[in-house]
């Protein structure tokens, strides 16, 4: 039986965002790979944020601050009382994976997996010049200044910072 992690441990918290994030395999254009891909860059924004919570509003270095945090993630901002919407669609998802009759069992189930493997992963690298810091639904624009698209996979855009230069030390 698939099961989700325990919704209050940091992977159970991530998973629930990664699979209510990415484009699932009842969407059209679906891809086990670029679901992967999309969910490894989202696992690098939610960590790179918890080591630099402050300026995405999140009070603590914590999964959990920077999930609730205000305007940052549509429906976790109550978490873990989060939105119906979301937890009809994961039960839909969990339903599916659950149910050997359903033709769409397999593809179900692998999503649910490689949600459950990245939020377990703890080596995955940020691939950009800078940090992997937001992403938004695909052709929506940029979260604001400072902000550079990386990459756009199953319909995600993932934006980076670039790391500020050191300032040279002035001698007199």
């Amino acid at each position: 039986m698939v099961s989700l992690p325990d919704r209050m441990t940091d992977a159970g918290i991530e998973v629930r965002i990664l699979m209510a994030e990415c484009r699932g395999p009842s969407l059209p254009g679906y891809s086990s790979a670029d679901a992967k891909t999309c969910m490894e860059f989202m696992h690098i924004v939610l960590w790179n944020r918890v080591a630099d919570p402050r300026p995405f509003g999140a009070k603590q270095a914590t999964l959990l601050a920077v999930i609730t945090a205000a305007g940052q993630f549509a429906g976790f901002e109550n978490y873990p009382d989060y939105s119906g919407g979301i937890r009809q669609n994961l039960q839909r998802m969990l339903d599916i994976a659950n149910d050997s009759k359903d033709s769409r069992n397999a593809q179900f189930t692998e999503f649910i997996q490689i949600a459950i493997d990245v939020a377990k992963n703890r080596t995955i690298l940020d691939p950009t010049p800078g940090k992997l810091v937001g992403w938004r639904t695909g052709g929506s624009g940029s979260p604001g200044g400072g902000f550079k698209l990386f990459r756009t996979v199953a319909g995600t855009d993932f934006y980076y910072q670039v790391k500020p230069e050191p300032k040279a030390a002035r001698h007199k």
